[in-house]
């Protein structure tokens, strides 16, 4: 769990000639708060004053703030990817606001508009105290678009506000309607986590089937059906044989039960003419 700072928030008043000022901030005792917030209740709704009800709630909530009831911390749960910058700038919550304005709801609506946010809870503990709890999105790759990279969760969404250069270690995805099926075939990809080692990008070939292609810059072609259990008969022919340190371009999982591997078969260059 980590603490929010708060900015501070100044309040000036004009002070009298025969006003001292105090050494330390005056708190009304919570009892002498809510039974004075009672009696000025009965007494507007006597005489009327409940008409300008709006007046009434700020002069309640000044005293609530008077007693203590006032916001001087925020606890973020959660929270590993999100700045102070934006939650501050979402919350718009000062030290010092009365803890009994805070509308919870539009706060965690606010919360929620960040990118890096996939949903959010807030809690008012009383007397001074904001809890936010987070529920971030979890970084899954990047997809790669005709204006650079973007990283994406789980749910193939983008992460607005992220910084792709920080998660090049994640593998790339490529493809029409790729981002949103990804999730998938990384899961299975992992299941044979020495070969998953060296995925450097995943790619959608045509909406049906995957090509994983390896840092090595070999393309496993992997089959529309079961392409995890191709890729762990893979795994298992790794183990054997070490296939992937050959000079090959391509191995060809889309047959059941057969393995096609593509020699890497450099292009000469053209003659010259006499």
């Amino acid at each position: 769990m980590r603490r929010l700072n708060l900015p501070f928030r100044t309040v000036q008043k004009s002070v009298g000639k025969s006003e001292a000022v105090p050494q330390q901030k005056r708190r009304l005792p919570l009892r002498r708060l809510f039974v004075g917030g009672a009696l000025l209740f009965i007494l507007s709704v006597g005489t009327g004053l409940y008409l300008n009800r709006d007046a009434f709630k700020a002069e309640l909530l000044a005293l609530s703030a008077e007693a203590g009831l006032q916001v001087e911390f925020i606890d973020i749960i959660g929270r590993n990817h999100t700045s102070d910058t934006a939650l501050l700038s979402a919350l718009k919550i000062q030290k010092g606001m009365p803890i009994l304005d805070l509308d919870l709801q539009a706060l965690q609506n606010a919360v929620e508009t960040i990118g890096w946010v996939r949903a959010a809870r807030i809690e008012r503990h009383l007397p001074q105290k904001l809890r936010v709890i987070l529920d971030e999105r979890r970084p899954m790759a990047l997809h790669q678009r005709d204006t650079g990279h973007v990283l994406i969760d789980r749910t193939g969404a983008a992460i607005a506000g992220a910084d792709p250069s920080k998660f090049a270690h994640l593998p790339v995805v490529s493809g029409q309607n790729a981002p949103e099926q990804a999730a998938r075939l990384l899961d299975a990809l992992k299941t044979e986590p020495e070969l998953y080692s060296d995925v450097w990008a995943i790619q959608l070939v045509s909406g049906r089937r995957w090509d994983v292609h390896l840092r090595s810059g070999i393309a496993i072609r992997l089959p529309e059906r079961d392409p995890g259990l191709a890729w762990s008969r893979l795994a298992r022919i790794e183990q054997s044989s070490n296939i992937t340190a050959r000079d090959v371009s391509a191995i060809d999982l889309r047959i059941p039960d057969q393995l096609i591997v593509e020699p890497n078969i450099p292009v000469s260059a053209a003659g010259q003419k006499t």
